[in-house]
């Protein structure tokens, strides 16, 4: 049975996510197991295509994964095209107020609560199974997630988070450290602090808010924030390279030098 974002958020636990920005379906399958309960498919930076993102939905579909993708922008053409393949949650960066963020809901949605495209053969409408009813089904399953990443943002933060149709806010750490002067000081004070304002202003909107974690022991600054609903953690492949070199240098340790 499919896994959507929606579906985590209503078990009222806090879940776990990870970005993923090359194809990786096998990897996928693996985060699964391991317990990582969403990705979201990064078509901001890097290398994904639509035609890998729709293979890896189809992979998260099939291993119960829940599929969120990052499109570059408030871009029409990508958040229509990421939600015809099956995603079932958009997360759309750079929001910088409340009429931007209005705007996203609209292109997630079709009429009369936004101005998504319709056409009923699409993969996520059950390729025209249910001509009538495939639209109100959508527009109750897919989650619109938004991100908060520089200075005018998080000063509009409040209306931003208020805005009907947003389900979920995220603060980019990365972006917002560069904003604030303390590039990959991602943990710095004043990021921390637009990080649990987000999640106290997503509990009082009945929103929710995720928290980006390095290590387990980082969920401990979050453990009593209920707006906050999940983490995202590192990269994959950062996570690869950590594992590998932490194995390299200890074995290396054994090695009889000379």
């Amino acid at each position: 049975m499919k896994t959507t974002f929606r579906s985590l958020l209503e078990k009222h636990e806090k879940f776990i996510g990870s970005y993923i920005t090359f194809p990786a379906d096998t990897a996928i399958e693996v985060m699964k197991q391991a317990g990582v309960d969403l990705v979201i498919l990064d078509l901001e930076h890097e290398q994904l295509t639509m035609t890998e993102v729709m293979s890896m939905i189809r992979t998260c579909d099939a291993c119960g994964m829940a599929a969120m993708v990052r499109v570059p922008g408030l871009d029409e053409t990508s958040i229509r095209k990421a939600l015809d393949m099956g995603a079932s949650a958009i997360k759309v960066p750079g929001i910088t107020n409340a009429a931007e963020a209005k705007l996203a809901v609209a292109l997630c949605k079709y009429p009369p609560e936004g101005v998504r495209g319709a056409c009923p053969f699409t993969r996520n409408n059950g390729y025209g199974v249910d001509r009538a009813g495939c639209y109100a089904k959508a527009n109750r399953e897919v989650a619109v997630s938004v991100i908060i990443e520089g200075v005018e943002g998080v000063r509009n933060m409040e209306e931003i988070i208020a805005t009907p149709g947003i389900d979920t806010v995220s603060i980019g750490n990365i972006d917002l450290a560069v904003a604030l002067g303390v590039p990959g000081q991602v943990f710095h004070p004043k990021v921390k602090q637009a990080v649990l304002d987000c999640a106290a202003l997503c509990e009082q909107y009945g929103k929710s808010c995720s928290a980006q974690v390095l290590q387990p022991s980082d969920a401990a600054e979050f453990a009593k924030c209920k707006g906050i609903s999940h983490y995202h953690t590192d990269f994959p492949q950062y996570l690869l390279y950590k594992a590998y070199k932490d194995l390299c240098e200890g074995l290396k340790s054994y090695s009889v030098k000379g």
